[in-house]
């Protein structure tokens, strides 16, 4: 099937202040990342913070420039568009932020933002459509006249989802939607979203640290360490059995978790200074000298399902 949503080996940099008469050194956030989101499905990208994760998000939708590589929008170099075309594009692709609070303006009512997102991209915008966008997430007709602070955090984050999908996207970038929530009221977001995905053919970029949330909703999976991809592969297949060190050692730590796996070693590297070769040796139980010579390629091991490691003998 031909991907909606493709990343052709995208990198993101991002130039530091400068020290003395030395260059500006970069921080490179995310690294010669490709991944592919087809209609309807929904890909998780999981890692620790400061993998890159957001920031990867961010420049799918073109909210931030790549450094290098593509992105490609059914068929379209985004990189390549116009002010315009882009806003024409906007109306297909939408996000939603992890901090429900933040995310919608405190001075204006609920049925005000979403009526505004309405009108920007030249749609209906009266009482029966904002009524429609909340019905769709299962607030009321009369919520709309009411202020950000008069509801609670879950309702929030289904306020902004209607706002998201008012538009009717093709594509959802959810950068951890329910991580900012109590796990009470997760699992209701979660459902919602899992609901719209059905009756709208929602795709979806899925985003997040948490490997249950992510196993419940994805396909397919892509783990990223400090801007890279370690593995990708069916969610059910990963899950089960995990190819590369670095996702054995997510899962094993995950709660609840009854999976053995050597711990990770000492903290995650600058992505300003990042380790010569594979990124992930200076914290892999099963490194070789050989892993400091050159970056792994992401190859497969299976049908779709690719990691970036030299050795075949790690245990999962």
């Amino acid at each position: 099937m031909t991907p909606l949503l493709e990343l052709r080996g995208v990198s993101r940099h991002f130039t530091l202040p400068r020290r003395g008469l030395a260059p500006p050194p970069l921080l490179r956030a995310v690294e010669q990342v490709s991944l592919a989101v087809a209609p309807g499905e929904v890909v998780g990208l999981v890692g620790e913070s400061g993998s890159g994760k957001s920031t990867l998000g961010r420049v799918a939708l073109r909210l931030l420039a790549a450094s290098g590589g593509q992105v490609i929008f059914d068929g379209v170099d985004l990189a390549a568009q116009s002010a315009p075309a882009m806003r024409a594009l906007r109306r297909q692709m939408q996000m939603v932020f992890q901090d429900p609070f933040a995310s919608l303006n405190p001075r204006r009512s609920i049925g005000g933002a979403i009526a505004e997102v309405l009108a920007l991209h030249g749609l209906a915008h009266g009482s029966a459509d904002v009524a429609a966008a909340l019905g769709r997430v299962g607030l009321d007709t009369a919520d709309a006249q009411r202020m950000p602070r008069q509801f609670s955090g879950g309702q929030r984050q289904r306020i902004a989802i209607a706002r998201a999908l008012a538009v009717r996207p093709r594509l959802l970038v959810a950068d951890e939607p329910v991580s900012a929530l109590d796990v009470s009221v997760q699992a209701g977001i979660l459902a919602l979203l899992q609901q719209l995905r059905a009756e709208l053919g929602l795709a979806m970029l899925f985003i997040s640290h948490d490997l249950g949330v992510v196993e419940a909703m994805a396909d397919r999976v892509v783990v990223l360490y400090l801007g890279r991809v370690m593995e990708a592969g069916p969610a059910r297949a990963l899950f089960a059995a995990p190819r590369h060190p670095y996702t054995a050692a997510l899962l094993a730590a995950a709660p609840g978790s009854r999976r053995t796996a050597p711990p990770l070693l000492g903290e995650i590297p600058s992505p300003a200074n990042p380790p010569s070769g594979c990124v992930f040796r200076t914290r892999c139980p099963y490194v070789l000298p050989e892993c400091a010579a050159a970056v792994p390629a992401l190859r497969e091991t299976a049908p779709g399902h690719a990691k970036a490691c030299i050795r075949d003998d790690v245990p999962a």
